[in-house]
């Protein structure tokens, strides 16, 4: 599929998922737990955490360390948990989304594993392994991130809610503001940004990593539209969990009318709730 039947796939899941909001406290617990685990587990794995997704769910969960995988890994899974509890609250707040934003959520992600530099603009050179961009010198990045922080902050105007998060996304890597964690900061920006517009969020799945990564890099040459069907994919991947879970519902009814419904259906709500809102 093309990006633009990919971007009008998802707006037709996402009119289906809204004329069954509101999801009722059940619905949106189970949605979260799920969503916690599989995005802290997706987006670090991309990285090359090691945790697989069962160990990934006992750590978070259950507060196990699991033998043989390093502190840094567990690191990576509990500091997602709380970037996602982060972005449940920010997502609410009608402040624009500024290069402070940014910075808080590298924070709250690189917490213990960046010694002094967690939030700040890095003061070295860095590459980046496998692509030809070389990221602009490091004195340079005050300026970039300002004026990246005042074309974030204008909204997506008349772009697609999916592009403009897409080349959020592209944007921050190419500036490469960090010293690391610049991929799991720019994946989770793009979630903000989608969920502030009433989209699902994005699940990019590590077993797509090559794909994923090869799309940065054609984007890199002048090419977003690769990239863009990567974000719309990886929306539709949470959206076709919402709408498994809106299909249960609707079969228990079904077979039992007496049943408590999961989704409560009194009137269709279009607040932005993605997992666990």
């Amino acid at each position: 599929m093309t990006s633009d039947e990919l971007l009008a796939s998802v707006d037709r899941k996402k009119r289906e998922i809204d004329q069954a909001r509101p999801l009722g406290p059940t619905a949106l617990g189970s949605l979260k737990a799920d969503f916690t685990v599989r995005y802290a587990h997706e987006t670090t794995a991309i990285e090359g955490n090691t945790l697989s997704l069962a160990e990934t769910q006992v750590v978070l969960e259950d507060g196990v360390t699991i033998a043989g995988k390093s502190v840094r890994e567990h690191l990576e899974v509990l500091n997602m948990r709380d970037a996602l509890n982060w972005l449940e609250r920010v997502v609410h707040d009608e402040t624009p989304v500024t290069e402070q934003t940014v910075y808080e959520m590298h924070r709250i992600i690189m917490s213990g594993i960046l010694k002094e530099e967690a939030g700040f603009l890095r003061r070295e050179p860095v590459y980046i392994v496998g692509s030809t961009h070389v990221p602009p010198n490091w004195v340079k990045l005050p300026d970039l991130m300002t004026d990246f922080s005042g074309w974030l902050s204008q909204g997506p105007a008349e772009s697609h809610p999916v592009v403009f998060a897409t080349r959020a996304h592209l944007e921050l890597a190419r500036i490469h503001p960090f010293v690391d964690g610049n991929g799991r900061t720019a994946r989770l920006l793009t979630n903000l940004l989608l969920m502030r517009q009433g989209y699902p969020p994005a699940l990019y799945e590590s077993e797509r990593r090559a794909e994923y990564i090869q799309a940065i890099r054609e984007a890199d040459d002048g090419g977003p539209d690769p990239f863009i069907a990567c974000t719309a994919r990886a929306v539709e991947v949470m959206e076709d969990r919402y709408l498994a879970l809106i299909r249960m519902d609707r079969e228990a009814h079904l077979a039992d009318p007496e049943l408590g419904p999961v989704i409560e259906r009194s009137r269709p709500n279009h607040d932005r709730d993605g997992p666990g809102r």
